[in-house]
């Protein structure tokens, strides 16, 4: 999508009535592409990445010695 043929203002009037119809799809994908563009991060990708740190910490001589 070239963003600069959109015209913000049919934009933000185009977000305001999805916001008056239905607040809560408005938040799902607002949230869905905030995890997109990983300015947030998911509690499953949380997990994800504590599980491998801690992974990485337990065998971190093996890493070394395989390296």
């Amino acid at each position: 999508m070239d963003v600069r043929k959109i015209d913000k203002e049919v934009l933000k009037s185009i977000i305001r009535e999805i916001i008056k119809e239905d607040r809560g799809l408005f938040k799902e994908v607002f949230k869905e592409v905030l995890i997109e563009n990983q300015v947030i991060v998911t509690k499953e990708q949380t997990k994800i990445e504590r599980l491998i740190d801690t992974n990485f910490d337990k065998y971190d001589e093996v890493f070394k010695v395989l390296a």
